[in-house]
């Protein structure tokens, strides 16, 4: 029974009000009755009493499944950013990938989509190495275990690295390894072990860290393409290598003597660059003045030798005329440097007072009175 059947009571107790009265509300109960007739004439039912079950008709259910069908179907619906992939599952197993963009995939439970970001570059560091040896043995040492790595020749380094990486098949990043996080961070680890194990103290403080990244990044490499887990190593970075905390300042004191050493080599070696070669220019300077020098005396004794071949040839031909101008040219190469004095050898001259050279008596009176 409405509430309103009761007489003249309205629903809080008030009194009903009477038709009689201008501008009454309209009767809430009349409403919704007139409603339901409305929604039973929709659904295909007459405008029966309240006994009167409405019909739903074929139309109008053929209407609700269409729309729940189409709700179903646009759940199939997905978008791919950029620097992402899905991957499709048909029933469990993967079917297809999907790249960027808005996609599509048969509705739940059929078909669903994975997506992971594939462009991302992921980093995993080290420290979560196996340990080789007893953990409380290094602990007494001061050093981290965990950073702590055998070298070739028998030596402890401290060794800590980061290594970059990115999915590159996202069917076997997604199902071949629950983890792959984990596997990348332990091969690592083996990787760059063995590499180092292979490696001297020396090499891997000082010129040999190069081809520990190259040689460890080809390894993990292989080691991760082994595993199947649809992953790339993009980089392998050595984040510090030094020998242990307890003795690196003793080898801090032999590195710096080895530099040292090193110096005062190079110094004597630029010393050494520097004067070899001045000397090297100065025997050029003697050698080449000396073949010039003996070439001239060549030459000058080929003169010489042509000239008295010219003069003997001479001498062949005309021999009193050659051997006057001889002895000639012989008194003038002789007396040219020597005083000449010219005294007549008649007979009238001979009591001629001889010449007596006073400017060389007094030159030689100064010479022996400086004495």
């Amino acid at each position: 029974m409405a509430w309103n059947d009761k007489g003249d009571q309205g629903p809080w107790g008030s009194k009903k009000p009477s038709s009689s009265q201008g501008n009454n509300p309209p009767d809430l109960d009349e409403l919704l009755r007139q409603g339901q007739d409305n929604i039973r004439r929709m659904m295909g039912g007459g405008s029966g009493g309240r006994g009167n079950r409405p019909g739903l008709s074929p139309r109008f259910l053929g209407l609700i499944a269409f729309i729940g069908i189409g709700l179903w179907a646009a759940t199939g619906l997905y978008r791919v950013k950029e620097g992402e992939q899905a991957v499709i599952l048909r029933f469990g197993k993967v079917n297809r990938t999907a790249e960027a963009g808005l996609r599509y995939h048969a509705p739940a439970p059929i078909e669903s989509a994975r997506v992971v970001p594939i462009s991302k570059i992921n980093v995993v560091n080290s420290g979560t190495a196996a340990i080789v040896q007893s953990k409380q043995a290094f602990a007494l040492r001061g050093s981290n275990v965990e950073d702590l790595m055998l070298t070739g020749d028998e030596n402890l380094v401290k060794l800590r690295f980061t290594v970059q990486w990115f999915i590159k098949d996202i069917s076997y990043f997604l199902f071949n390894d629950p983890n792959p996080e984990t596997t990348v961070k332990l091969a690592a680890e083996s990787a760059v072990r063995e590499v180092l194990a292979q490696t001297t103290l020396g090499d891997a403080l000082t010129t040999g860290k190069a081809k520990i990244i190259f040689d460890s990044k080809k390894l993990l490499q292989k080691l991760l393409d082994e595993y199947q887990i649809g992953i790339e190593v993009a980089k392998v970075n050595l984040e510090e290598v030094n020998p242990p905390d307890t003795v690196i300042d003793s080898f801090r004191d032999v590195q710096r003597a080895k530099a040292d050493f090193e110096s005062t080599i190079n110094k004597a070696k630029a010393y050494r660059n520097s004067i070899i070669p001045e000397a090297r220019g100065k025997a050029k300077e003697i050698t080449l003045a000396a073949e010039a020098e003996k070439q001239g005396m060549i030459e000058l004794a080929k003169g010489e030798a042509g000239q008295f071949v010219s003069v003997l040839k001479a001498y062949q031909k005309a021999p009193d005329i050659t051997l006057t101008r001889l002895r000639i040219e012989n008194s003038e190469e002789v007396l040219a440097s020597i005083p000449k004095y010219v005294i007549s050898g008649s007979k009238s001259s001979q009591g001629v007072l001889p010449y007596l050279p006073l400017k060389e008596v007094a030159k030689t009176t100064k010479v022996s009175g400086g004495n």
